[in-house]
């Protein structure tokens, strides 16, 4: 009997030796002898891919590199609650819309996360993936990826690429809905990109609407991450969640914040933001006040370029689908962008939309003029009664 203990005791060890050895949540290490399939769907070790087969190389620039990572997401997440709120409860509900899939070629997959969440994944390539922008979408609380076909297929019909996932709790992926948890399975994501070799991985955009919002932050604030991140584009975000809850309810603004589940306190990152950042408003969003998108951008002042763009005619989450967003507002910021993440001009901007790919380069596809560029950075945010 001691020796069959001992026996499986061994075993055990030699398991746990090709594991990370710094475990962040729990007691539990990321795995490298993963299941291969998850509800019928492949599996994709990110562990595996980033950090090769074991044995792992504890001393190896990579390595560090997922460490730091892993503890700045301890450090800015907050989940020590009192109690659950119910205004958290009610934010969390995700609201189920027309269930299908994107119309154009996908790949439905699951990322495992190093905490051994399984998190479901449509990813989108072109045939000439590596000449287009890729966009990694974090959406809103409300929803999970199979209700944004028609979404995921303007994304990837106009503006390149697409990775979009589930947080953990949310449609078909595995785990408990967290603020920590959701923070680790972008990120999983986002290093998953970077394994990609269809892809140019210094073309990679991170869209963020609402809570997506708040999870692109969080992204892009991490040093490790920020000089593979060409830019950002965040839609109708909040300052923090109990921000978010008082513009649902003004009993909200008595409670203390511990009293909250989640925390995503952008207000207090967004300062450390590097990266080109556009930020999207829609004066009718009747789910988030557009003061706080305004409070974002006035916050954010380290970024390499910032921008606010308002809609007075757009909601919570169609600022993207007014007629004019891409000539007025993407493409200027876009080109902006390039010349600054391009400054000595060596190569040319690839095109910007997926339908100038094979086009010739004219000026009206993809010029816009200095005027241009100066006047969307410089919108006049006093005339705009709804921020006061």
């Amino acid at each position: 009997m001691s020796k069959r203990r001992n026996s499986r005791s061994s075993q055990k060890s030699n398991e746990e030796n090709i594991r990370l050895e710094h475990t962040l949540e729990g007691n539990e290490d990321p795995i490298y002898n993963a299941p291969r399939v998850y509800n019928g769907k492949p599996v994709i070790n990110i562990s595996e891919r980033r950090f090769g087969p074991p044995p792992i190389n504890k001393q190896s620039q990579q390595y560090k590199i997922h460490l730091q990572q892993m503890d700045y997401i301890n450090k800015h997440s907050e989940l020590k609650p009192v109690f659950d709120s119910i205004f958290t409860h009610r934010l969390m509900q995700t609201v189920h819309g027309d269930q299908g899939h994107p119309n154009v070629p996908y790949q439905d997959i699951y990322l495992l996360t190093y905490d051994q969440t399984f998190i479901h994944a449509y990813l989108l390539l072109h045939e000439n993936s590596h000449e287009h922008y890729t966009y990694l979408i974090c959406h809103g609380i409300r929803h999970q990826i199979e209700d944004l076909n028609k979404i995921i297929d303007r994304f990837y019909n106009d503006f390149g690429n697409v990775l979009i996932i589930d947080y953990r709790g949310f449609g078909n992926s595995s785990g408990k809905q967290s603020e920590r948890g959701a923070y680790i399975d972008v990120q999983t994501a986002f290093d998953y990109l970077l394994t990609l070799n269809e892809i140019d991985s210094k073309r990679i955009v991170i869209y963020g609407v609402s809570m997506g919002v708040a999870l692109s932050i969080q992204l892009a604030t991490e040093p490790n991450n920020s000089e593979n991140i060409h830019a950002c584009i965040l839609e109708n975000g909040f300052t923090s969640f109990k921000d978010a809850a008082a513009d649902q309810s003004t009993f909200a603004w008595f409670l203390p914040s511990k009293i909250f589940s989640v925390g995503m306190k952008s207000i207090d990152k967004v300062h450390q933001l590097h990266v080109p950042v556009m930020y999207l408003s829609g004066l009718n969003d009747r789910t988030i006040h557009p003061k706080q998108t305004k409070q974002l951008f006035q916050a954010t002042t380290n970024s390499k370029h910032c921008q606010l763009e308002i809609y007075a005619d757009a909601g919570h989450t169609d600022v993207k689908q007014m007629p004019d967003y891409i000539k007025r507002s993407y493409k200027p910021f876009m080109k902006a962008v390039w010349k600054i993440q391009n400054p000595d001009q060596t190569s040319l901007q690839p095109p910007i939309l997926v339908t100038d790919h094979g086009k010739r380069r004219t000026s009206s596809v993809y010029e816009c003029t200095e005027q241009q560029i100066q006047h969307v950075q410089s919108t006049n945010l006093s005339s705009c009664s709804c921020f006061h």
